[in-house]
């Protein structure tokens, strides 16, 4: 997308980030970098070569003032909110939100990169679905960088970095702060690293427990069995017996993570 600077200058401005300023163009969002990381761009330009993820805020195309490359265009959802904030919508529609982004991720994932920067917050959920935003980390598989949020550590100090497993056991955090409307990145997290020791303790004694045991047992060994996603989930979530009785010894758990 090419734009004069009179014309990027009179579009709405919404907010500046850390990085870089966002103003509307219908209903796209333009996201100009204060910085241009040549780094990053050259990810970008990868993941342009393939098909747009349906349904998420990747970039669709690149914009230049008067020539100059700027940044990133993307769709913007408006009337979306983060999973960290978002209790009024039903149990189906959370449902289809997490499949939405875990199609999602899977695509990245099969394009050779991960998505690296997994929380809450760049999880969104409107009356559409579900929609992965915010690709400004992507790594390529067994890249060296991390996320400076929620990155994951075990019990013996050791962070991960950039791999499926990584995205898909910090998903599965973020898919239960959604269906339990719990802020668990918050209560298993010291300073910015999530302390996957704790998941474990947290879901003892649920109807989950099991599979979560096995998850994260996954994430702290070699083994190259099945990743469990949120499909394995869904049934207990479905099941309001099972559901109720698990909300209730997760807050009993928490009571003791405090």
């Amino acid at each position: 997308m090419k734009i004069t600077k009179e014309e990027y200058e009179s579009l709405e401005k919404l907010f500046d980030s850390r990085t870089a300023e966002f103003r509307r163009k219908g209903n796209f969002l333009l996201k100009e970098y204060f910085y241009l990381d040549y780094l990053l761009k050259g990810k970008f330009d990868y993941l342009l070569r393939f098909p747009h993820i349906e349904g998420s805020g990747e970039l669709i195309d690149e914009f230049f003032i008067n020539n100059n490359y700027k940044g990133i265009v993307v769709n913007e959802f408006k009337d979306a909110v983060p999973f960290s904030i978002a209790s009024d919508f039903s149990i189906e529609e959370k449902v289809k939100a997490c499949i939405d982004i875990f199609r999602q991720l899977s695509i990245l994932h099969s394009y050779g990169m991960c998505f690296n920067d997994i929380h809450s917050d760049n999880f969104l959920i409107d009356k559409d679905g579900g929609h992965l935003i915010d690709f400004d980390e992507i790594d390529y598989f067994g890249g060296s960088s991390h996320s400076y949020k929620y990155r994951l550590a075990g019990s013996d100090g050791n962070t991960f970095f950039s791999s499926v497993e990584v995205d898909l056991y910090k998903s599965l955090i973020c898919y239960f702060d959604l269906f339990y409307d719990i802020n668990f990145e918050e209560k298993i997290a010291v300073g910015s690293i999530i302390d996957i020791s704790k998941v474990s303790l947290l879901f003892e004694g649920t109807s989950i427990s099991q599979l979560v045991d096995y998850t994260t047992r996954i994430m702290f060994s070699d083994d190259t069995e099945y990743f469990p996603d949120i499909k394995d989930f869904i049934p207990f979530i479905l099941d309001v017996e099972r559901y109720n009785y698990d909300l209730k010894k997760i807050k009993e758990k928490l009571k003791v993570l405090r």
